[in-house]
C-alpha cells in the first residue's frame, strides 16, 4: 500500500520537478478516518487505505498513478499556499466554518490543470465553476460567496489542519513528523526557486505570482502601503487632538495644586478607499481590490467608506469589518475611468477622512495637483510591470505602491 504511494509521489515528482522537495519532505501515514487523504502542518500526509486500495485496482495503471499524484499535489498545495496560516488570520472558527473555507481553498487549487495530472474519477474535487464562479480567485473571495450559499456538506470533505489550521483526530500519533517554521520557509522558497528557473510556460499565472511574492519578500507593498497610511493616519489624528483644561489630567493629584490639561478630540482614524470599478477593472481585480480594503480594516482596525468609482463616483459605502467588504459582490460602475472624481468625492466626506487610498489598474486620469490630504495610490502591477502612474511631478514614489502579487 505505501509502496503505490511512494510510486504515485515519484511519478508527481517527474513530472512536476518543482514540487519534489515538497513531496519527499511528507510522511506517509495510513488512516482509516480520513476520507481521501488530508495534510497537516508538518507535511504528514494521511491517506485512506481503501481509496488508494480501490484507486490502484480499479484503474489501469497509469490512470491509477495520474490520479494518486493528483491528490499528491492537491494536498502540498494547501500548505504551499499558506491555507492553514490564511484560514486564522481569516478568523475562520468552528466545524462548519473549516469545511467551507476547505471547499473554498480546493476551489483555488483545483482549477489548475497540471499535465500528467488527473482528477480521481471516483473521487471528484470542487471546481468553483461547479457552483457559480470563475477561476482564478483567492480562497478568501471564495469563502465570502459560499457562506452565504452553502455547498451541500453532509459529505465529508476534510483536508486535514494544514488547509484549514484545525488540528483533527487522526492527526494525534506518534508516527507524525514536526517541522518548524524555518524549515517551512525554506521548503517553500525551495519550490517557488525551482517553478521559478522552469519558466512562465510550465506554471499557471496564480502559481507565478505565488513565486514571486515567495522569493522576493524584501519587495514588501503591504508593508509599504500600511506604513505610508500610518503615517498619514497619525498626522490626520493628531491635527485633531490637543491639551484641552476643559477636563482635568487624570493624574491631577500628582501635580496639585497646579492645574494641568488632558489630551482630548477625535481619536478614530478616517479612511476613505476609491475603487477603480470601471470597464478595464477585471472581476479577478476587482476581488483582488477589496481583499485590499479588508487588509486595511484588519490592519488598522477602524471603519473604512468605500467609494466604487469608474468615471464618476458612486455612493459611498461604509464597512465595519474585514469580512463586509469580500461581501460587496457587486459594486456600480463599468465605464471609462477617471479616479479624481473619487477622490474628490472621498475629499468632499463629513468628516473629512485622514488619508484617500486610490486602488486601480492604472489606467486612468490622474489629478494635476496634490492635495492637502494625503492620496496614496495602489495600483495593480499588470503584465510583469506593464502599469500607468501618476505624473511625476507632482506625484513622487511616495504616493505610489505597486500591488504585485
Amino acid at each position: 500500500m505505501i509502496s503505490h504511494l511512494r510510486f504515485a509521489r515519484a511519478y508527481a515528482a517527474e513530472k512536476l520537478p518543482w514540487f519534489a522537495p515538497a513531496l519527499f519532505r511528507c510522511r506517509i501515514i495510513l488512516s482509516e478516518s480520513v476520507d481521501v487523504a488530508a495534510i497537516d502542518l508538518h507535511y504528514n500526509v494521511y491517506w485512506n487505505p481503501t481509496v488508494v486500495d480501490d484507486i490502484w485496482h480499479s484503474r489501469e495503471r497509469p490512470v491509477a498513478l495520474a490520479e494518486l499524484a493528483f491528490i499528491w499535489i492537491h494536498e502540498i498545495s494547501h500548505r504551499l499556499r499558506q491555507h492553514a496560516e490564511r484560514a486564522k488570520a481569516f478568523n475562520v472558527h468552528g466545524p462548519d466554518a473549516a469545511r467551507l473555507w476547505n471547499i473554498a481553498a480546493d476551489f483555488e487549487i483545483n482549477d489548475t490543470e497540471w499535465p500528467g495530472m488527473r482528477m480521481p474519477a471516483a473521487y471528484p474535487g470542487m471546481l468553483p465553476e461547479d457552483f457559480g464562479y470563475q477561476r482564478g480567485l483567492l480562497a478568501e473571495t471564495y469563502f465570502e460567496g459560499i457562506s452565504k450559499s452553502h455547498p451541500d456538506l453532509s459529505a465529508n470533505h476534510d483536508d486535514g489542519s494544514g488547509a484549514h489550521h484545525q488540528e483533527r483526530e487522526w492527526e494525534d500519533g506518534n508516527e507524525r513528523q514536526n517541522i518548524s517554521s524555518l524549515d517551512d520557509q525554506v521548503l517553500r522558497r525551495e519550490v517557488a526557486r525551482r517553478m521559478k528557473e522552469a519558466g512562465n510556460k510550465a506554471t499557471p499565472g496564480g502559481w507565478r505570482n505565488w513565486t514571486e511574492d515567495i522569493l522576493h519578500p524584501q519587495i514588501n507593498w503591504r508593508a509599504k502601503l500600511g506604513n505610508r497610511m500610518s503615517v498619514a493616519l497619525q498626522n490626520g489624528i493628531g491635527s485633531r487632538i490637543d491639551y484641552s483644561f476643559s477636563r482635568p489630567s487624570r493624574r491631577q493629584s500628582v501635580y496639585h495644586p497646579i492645574l494641568t490639561p488632558s489630551l482630548r478630540g477625535d481619536r478614530t482614524a478616517r479612511i476613505a478607499v476609491v475603487v477603480d470599478t470601471s470597464g478595464s477593472m477585471s472581476p479577478e481585480l476587482l476581488s483582488r481590490a477589496l481583499g485590499e480594503v479588508a487588509a486595511v480594516l484588519r490592519t488598522f482596525q477602524y471603519p473604512v467608506t468605500i467609494i466604487p468609482c469608474d468615471n464618476t463616483a458612486y455612493e459611498p459605502v461604509r464597512i465595519l469589518a474585514g469580512q463586509e467588504a469580500y461581501r460587496l459582490q457587486s459594486l456600480p460602475g463599468g465605464g471609462g475611468t477617471d479616479m479624481t472624481a473619487g477622490i474628490l468625492a472621498a475629499l468632499d466626506l463629513n468628516p473629512a477622512p485622514d488619508s484617500v487610498l486610490v486602488l486601480t489598474d492604472g489606467f486612468t486620469r490622474y489629478p494635476t495637483h496634490r492635495f492637502n490630504t494625503p492620496v496614496i495610490f495602489g495600483i495593480f502591477d499588470l503584465d510583469d510591470g506593464v502599469r500607468r502612474r501618476p505624473p511625476s511631478p507632482p506625484w513622487g514614489e511616495d504616493a505610489i505602491v505597486a500591488i504585485t502579487d
